[in-house]
């Protein structure tokens, strides 16, 4: 059980992350657009919430995208690269995560994930199925604690409720055009008031904290003034290339051991291109319940 516990909260953790808020500026990562490639890109804008709506109404248009994602939280690492098809409650999600070396592969189709089993997982479950369903109907813990949660986080993991969250919370403080990759940007920098960022967890994206738990979160975070950075780049179709969190300073203002670095790097490439995701074989599929009722768990 202990890699398919691992696999749900990872997965959780990144799609959250997918639709989370934050940035930091990487030095040099952006050069500034020459003339000639600003002259195909609107002017920046200078409001978050009519960013928001371009944005949403651009990603509705493409409606697909491969993602890579790099998450770090301390001394820890993890990657995940896949594709995501964003359309509410059908929207699909396939994503190879690697943690510290370990390959974690899921799909999330129909409102259910399911985790590809590798041999050791099989021996630890066993099971001769190829996958495990996680869904928020299951009868299990496992799907019982994270299955709703997490099938929320996938349908927000639409880019543009990235950009709505931000509108609600925070303010545009710098907008530049440069050129990522060789692409020509509109570059966005925005503040967000950690406060209301909790809030955003709590209540959108819907983490299940205790009332007694936000209200530490927000003792500690009192009078410290503690803002969190959302860096963008967006192409000449208003479509997002890339996302930079950096909650460094709201994790250290929560009193995070060592150097308290959580940082994530979110790429969009290929928009609008098909995303053929199915279900697996249902015969390949083994229900958690019911293979934690086997295994004696």
């Amino acid at each position: 059980m202990k890699r398919v516990t691992i696999l749900a909260a990872i997965t959780t953790a990144a799609a959250l992350a997918l639709s989370a808020c934050g940035g930091e500026t990487q030095p040099g990562a952006a050069a500034p657009a020459s003339s000639e490639a600003k002259s195909s890109l609107s002017s920046p804008l200078g409001d978050s919430i009519q960013l928001a709506a371009l944005t949403r109404e651009s990603t509705k248009k493409a409606k697909s995208s491969k993602v890579s994602m790099e998450i770090v939280a301390g001394a820890e690492k993890s990657t995940a690269s896949g594709q995501g098809l964003y359309d509410g409650d059908n929207s699909k999600l396939a994503m190879i995560i690697d943690d510290n070396g370990k390959k974690l592969d899921m799909l999330f189709v129909d409102n259910a994930l399911y985790f590809k089993l590798d041999a050791e997982d099989k021996a630890e479950l066993k099971t001769d199925k190829a996958y495990v369903k996680i869904s928020p109907e299951g009868k299990d813990p496992i799907s019982q604690l994270l299955g709703k949660m997490m099938s929320k986080a996938v349908k927000d993991s639409d880019p543009s409720r990235t950009f709505e969250q931000i509108s609600k919370a925070g303010k545009i403080t710098k907008s530049d055009q440069v050129e990522l990759n060789g692409e020509p940007t509109n570059h966005y920098v925005i503040e967000i008031a950690a406060e209301k960022a909790i809030a955003l967890l709590v209540g959108e994206i819907g983490i299940p904290l205790p009332a007694e738990t936000v209200k530490q979160l927000n003792a500690k975070l009192e009078g410290k003034n503690v803002t969190i950075l959302t860096e963008l780049w967006l192409n000449a179709d208003q479509l997002p290339l890339q996302i930079v969190s950096d909650q460094t300073a709201f994790v250290k203002a929560m009193g995070a051991p060592g150097d308290g670095v959580a940082k994530t790097t979110v790429k969009y490439t290929d928009w609008g291109a098909p995303v053929n995701l199915t279900v697996p074989p249902a015969d390949q599929v083994g229900d958690m319940a019911e293979i934690m009722k086997k295994g004696g768990r």
